[in-house]
């Protein structure tokens, strides 16, 4: 009797535990731009209001840190990056679908400050800066890599040497901002525009560069309808409005709700 007894708790455990993983696999995991993460959090709000049974999981951090991780088997379903070129990366080394990247939403530079500054040209308020200047490491993570293109083409960049400060997102840089650690820094139009305590932000021209958000599914998501319809929801008329309301620029191409 014990025995058959313990044959059916087997029984019971093994089935417990294939209804486990049937339901894990709803769960969709996102790899995210750091820059994105208010209006994620918003959209995975949003997007359960039509997709409740997918449970959405964010991981947020820096485009080149997220991409390391995926390259290193990091569990992702969908990359939402803030760099088409480690999306671009990751195509060449077959780690995502080709045909579903897809350009979501775009963003600006501005110089930021919470001081009230008069001064109106970038290049002479960085010029006369006393203080530190925040960016982020060109090396490591799209909003230096952007920062130091532009100030370099507005031959500022090198003038600036001694006086910068590195952070390792987007996020950090508003932060040494914010913080009052750095006097003033090059941030994202999206960020400035959520924050109520920059009294200053003057837009950096871009002269053709673009900043493209790309979205990317997996190859080895088991997960590609979710993602699918994620980035679906970004795309529709509600999902540019949410983030066009966080300070992105919306896409062309970007299809309305049916």
């Amino acid at each position: 009797m014990s025995k058959i007894m313990l044959m059916l708790s087997a029984a019971l455990l093994l089935s417990a535990c294939g209804e486990t993983t049937a339901d894990s696999s709803k769960e969709l995991l996102i790899s995210s731009a750091s820059s994105l993460t208010d209006v994620m959090l918003s959209a995975e709000k949003a997007f359960n209001q039509t997709h409740p049974d997918v449970e959405v999981a964010f991981n947020f951090g820096s485009s080149s840190k997220l991409r390391n991780q995926i390259e290193q088997g990091a569990p992702v379903d969908l990359f939402l990056s803030a760099s088409a070129q480690d999306v671009e990366m990751l195509k060449k080394d077959g780690l995502v679908q080709e045909q579903t990247i897809q350009n979501f939403a775009e963003n600006r530079l501005v110089l930021a400050s919470v001081d009230q500054i008069e001064e109106t040209d970038p290049v002479q308020m960085l010029k006369h800066s006393s203080g530190v200047v925040a960016v982020g490491e060109p090396e490591s993570v799209p909003v230096g890599f952007y920062t130091k293109e532009v100030l370099s083409r507005m031959g500022i960049w090198n003038a600036l040497a001694g006086k910068l400060i590195f952070a390792k997102d987007a996020r950090q840089v508003l932060s040494y901002i914010e913080s009052g650690n750095a006097e003033m820094g090059v941030i994202y139009s999206s960020d400035a525009a959520r924050s109520p305590n920059l009294q200053t932000a003057i837009e950096l021209p871009l002269d053709g560069l673009e900043i493209v958000y790309p979205a990317a599914i997996m190859e080895g998501t088991n997960n590609k309808e979710a993602a699918k319809a994620f980035v679906e929801f970004l795309m529709s008329e509600e999902g540019q409005e949410l983030l066009e309301e966080y300070g992105f620029v919306p896409v062309e191409g970007a299809q309305p709700d049916a």
